[in-house]
């Protein structure tokens, strides 16, 4: 099962606690993150969010004076949570000649598996996979 969601790109000075506090905003505003991916560069840090409610997200965000913008489409894909199966949506992928510009993904114990792509054809992407 896959589908088209919108991620959020916050920017934010790296600083230590920095995830806590934007975490604790978002918890406040009743905000379930879905996915999240962050790192750094230099003295930036930068996050790429799916939440269940993005509009509710940027007006929670937007007053701690961090960026925060739209971050485009992603495929979102429920997969099993097994050996291969991101190897088989990558080949379904490449034969499709799609490249995979990002992905991120978790499962932990559960039985499903929940992978962000970030690809050339996202729309095609979906109707594949």
């Amino acid at each position: 099962m896959a589908e088209i969601r919108q991620e959020i790109h916050v920017t934010v000075a790296d600083q230590v606690g920095k995830l806590a506090r934007l975490t604790d905003t978002l918890k406040q505003a009743g905000i379930n993150i879905v996915a999240v991916c962050a790192w750094t560069e230099g003295d930036t840090g930068h996050m790429l969010l799916v939440t269940d409610d993005n509009d509710k997200a940027y007006a929670a965000i937007e007053p701690l004076g961090d960026g925060c913008e739209a971050g485009g489409d992603v495929v979102c894909v429920k997969a099993g949570n097994q050996p291969g199966s991101l190897n088989a949506i990558a080949h379904v992928l490449a034969e499709a000649d799609i490249s995979i510009e990002l992905v991120h993904a978790a499962a932990g114990d559960h039985p499903e598996a929940i992978i962000l792509l970030k690809t050339t054809d996202n729309a095609r992407a979906v109707e594949l996979l």
